[in-house]
């Protein structure tokens, strides 16, 4: 039996437990990785990936992040796997992912943007009502209200990206909903987005009062910051870059 991955740190953010597994910093097979996003982050996207067969002694996201490692999910590298009991991070927050392609296609304006400026949400679920898949759907809205409420932007669909990359015109809701003819991705979330939003909006920090977050440094140069950043999230892997 392969060896279950043992994360780095566990926190919880909006009542979902988070693996921290790096494979930045976890990689003996020396699979290629996405590099440190230059600008902001403008979102988070949302997909849907299946569930697989595993022993009773993990679960879904772990299995899938450990697929990863190992060097079997082709070209995909995706910030957080989310399943119904918990949630894997595989990549710095300040860090690009590969998620948001059409059949290996690229631009500026459609997958590579998607790629380069969104937090990447891996949401496994096998239908749109049974109560597993309703529970990873709703520990992957609580994620996404944490990190919109965190790092700001729109929430998308990987439709949206598809249908960008298609040359569609439109908002993002309505590129989000828009069948794109390829992937129709998240499957089993897209027909019920309106719902899944309002979702996300139930997680959102409805408080009205300020967040605070704690300045630890400032640089001049970028690569000084990433170099800081990276010591600093041993200890606190939610940390981030902001520019001034």
């Amino acid at each position: 039996m392969a060896a279950i991955l043992i994360p780095d740190n566990v926190i919880s953010c909006n009542g979902v437990g988070i693996n921290c597994y790096m494979i930045t910093n976890h990689n003996p097979n020396k699979i290629s990785l996405p590099s440190v996003r230059e600008g902001d982050c403008i979102g988070v996207t949302i997909h849907n990936t299946n569930r697989v067969n595993i022993s009773a002694n993990t679960t879904q996201a772990e299995q899938y992040t450990r697929a990863t490692v190992n060097g079997n999910m082709g070209t995909v590298r995706v910030h957080f796997y989310v399943d119904d009991k918990c949630a894997w991070q595989n990549l710095p927050l300040n860090f690009q992912s590969w998620h948001a392609g059409q059949s290996g296609k690229a631009d500026k304006n459609g997958s590579e943007k998607g790629n380069s400026c969104t937090i990447s949400i891996e949401c496994i679920m096998d239908s749109v009502s049974g109560e597993v898949d309703l529970k990873a759907r709703d520990n992957a809205a609580r994620l996404a209200a944490w990190l919109l409420d965190s790092y700001g932007g729109e929430l998308y669909t990987h439709n949206y990206w598809c249908n960008i990359r298609n040359g569609r015109t439109g908002t993002v809701d309505e590129l989000n909903m828009l069948d794109d003819g390829y992937k129709n991705c998240p499957v089993f979330i897209r027909p019920k987005w309106e719902e899944f939003k309002e979702l996300v909006e139930s997680y959102r920090n409805k408080t009205g009062q300020a967040r605070y977050f704690v300045q630890v440094g400032a640089f001049a140069s970028r690569e000084n910051a990433e170099n800081y950043l990276a010591e600093v999230k041993k200890d606190y892997p939610e940390a981030f870059i902001k520019k001034a």
